[in-house]
């Protein structure tokens, strides 16, 4: 079996209201897979032929808005980072939250393991001219899990040859910026990511759109970048082995659901597991429980 986890900053499941977007958004190959529903709060329990949905606590027993960086050092080695520093950080991790990542990131058990893993975003050229010469400097969870694990980082020589997707999906947001890089339909970077997952056991793929255009309630653009995500996500659905590939798609905290606030929000994340490895599942509560089963799912292959 191949894992495939497609992460999603700021994206909580709420109540389908006028308040959330997730509601109204046609995203036709989500709802299909949820039996019509919209991915929100009533969908939570869904279990139909190729898909599942489960909520997680996000907040992690720990007072406050929960936050990107301990929301996802929790995420990707199961440890309760907010209760393991005393506090939700908000951000980029910090020296204690990167000595966890260090430890216990997921890619660095999942190699422990004998199988292969790949971080499929792409990096500007200015990333490989500045990393990591001060672990002062600002970088996602993602990019200190990756480096920590050995692993090489994607450039735009590899976003051209399609072997990694850029952190918008299209690549719309590089070509403004002046650098020569075809324009991609969602579902073509789809595609790439489900041709990945056939030679790599684990293939992580990030988004964070969604958590900066719901910090600035720009709804006109949220209903841009959910058309993005469906789209991204039939192409990868569409062309995978649905019983031998394992989907995931999950969050580290709340935000965009709820348009009443620009400020993330106490509701749970989704868990949608399609495909392969959904018998027996064991009980999800919150974000710790998401790399024990990821490596329980690699490990019995």
């Amino acid at each position: 079996m191949r894992i495939i986890l497609f992460f999603i900053d700021g994206l909580g499941l709420a109540a389908a209201d006028d308040k959330n977007p997730l509601a109204a958004a046609p995203m036709p190959c989500l709802r299909s897979l949820l039996g019509g529903q919209p991915l929100t709060l009533e969908a939570v329990g869904t279990n139909k032929e190729k898909a599942t949905l489960l909520a997680l606590n996000a907040t992690l027993g720990v007072p406050g808005e929960p936050q990107s960086a301990t929301g996802q050092t929790t995420l990707f080695t199961g440890i309760n980072a907010p209760q393991a520093v005393g506090r939700h950080v908000r951000g980029f991790p910090t020296e204690p939250l990167r000595e966890i990542l260090a430890q216990e990131g997921l890619f660095k058990k999942i190699l422990s393991l004998g199988k292969r893993a790949e971080f499929l975003n792409s990096y500007s050229p200015a990333f490989f001219t500045e990393f990591p010469r001060t672990e002062k400097r600002a970088y996602s969870v993602t990019t200190w899990l990756n480096y920590y694990a050995g692993l090489d980082f994607r450039d735009f020589d590899d976003l051209k040859q399609k072997k990694a997707v850029n952190a918008d999906i299209t690549n719309e947001i590089i070509r403004r910026q002046g650098f020569d890089i075809p324009q991609i339909e969602p579902k073509e970077a789809g595609n790439i990511v489900a041709e990945k997952s056939r030679q790599i056991d684990f293939v992580l793929y990030e988004y964070f759109l969604t958590d900066i255009y719901a910090h600035k309630r720009d709804t006109k653009k949220i209903a841009s970048i959910l058309a993005t995500i469906d789209s991204f996500v039939a192409g990868i659905i569409n062309n995978i082995n649905l019983e031998q590939t394992l989907f995931i798609l999950t969050s580290d905290h709340g935000n965009l659901e709820d348009m009443t606030t620009s400020a993330h929000t106490l509701n749970p994340v989704p868990l949608l597991l399609v495909g392969a490895g959904r018998d027996n599942l064991p009980p999800f509560a919150d974000l710790t429980d998401v790399t024990p089963f990821v490596l329980q799912k690699l490990k019995a292959l």
